[in-house]
């Protein structure tokens, strides 16, 4: 009788830590604000994440339920608890390349990118560089005050690269998405 009253106590125990932990974890990721690039040879894909919820900017074909969505994307997504992916998340706000996710600014520079340099410059938290457009580096760092370059998966190796050693040059920071994984932001 002795022994099963402390069984009965020690799985009461192990139930009711099991169920705050669950209760923590959803609560948690409630509250998750992320930027992510994702590692996809060959194409663009970045999540913009708000609690469960998810607005996807990058190519089309990576928005069907497909291999490549399967393997580069959904795994990260179930690891988050995405559950919906919206047209409009409150927190976001873009203009042409130009997006603003709370506090954060972010320019999404693609092929379709117009650069025009600036006389005074303009404070950026993060520059993705996706879809091999053609620019330099030196000219970015002339227009932009920017904390990081993001060079995502859709860009040539030996581009990346060239980028990187510029990067290196300036003392800016960059990241490789190919060499160094997804790059993911908490805010």
């Amino acid at each position: 009788m002795k022994r099963s009253k402390s069984m009965f106590r020690l799985s009461l125990f192990l139930l009711l830590a099991f169920v705050f932990l669950r209760a923590y974890t959803k609560w948690d990721n409630l509250r998750q604000q992320k930027i992510i690039v994702y590692n996809v040879p060959q194409h663009k894909a970045i999540d913009f994440i708000n609690g469960n919820n998810y607005k996807f900017i990058g190519d089309p074909i990576l928005m069907q339920d497909g291999m490549l969505q399967n393997f580069h994307i959904k795994p990260g997504r179930i690891a988050m608890q995405l559950q919906k992916n919206v047209n409009i998340l409150e927190e976001l706000s873009e203009k042409d390349h130009f997006f603003q996710f709370n506090d954060k600014k972010i320019l999404v520079i693609d092929s379709s990118f117009i650069f025009e340099p600036l006389q005074e410059k303009i404070n950026i938290d993060v520059v993705i560089i996706s879809k091999n457009p053609k620019l330099y580096i030196n000219q970015l760092s002339a227009t932009f005050n920017c904390g990081i370059y993001i060079f995502d998966a859709s860009n040539p190796p030996w581009k990346i690269k060239k980028w990187e050693k510029d990067c290196e040059e300036l003392h800016l920071p960059s990241h490789s998405v190919p060499e160094q994984g997804a790059f993911i932001m908490d805010l």
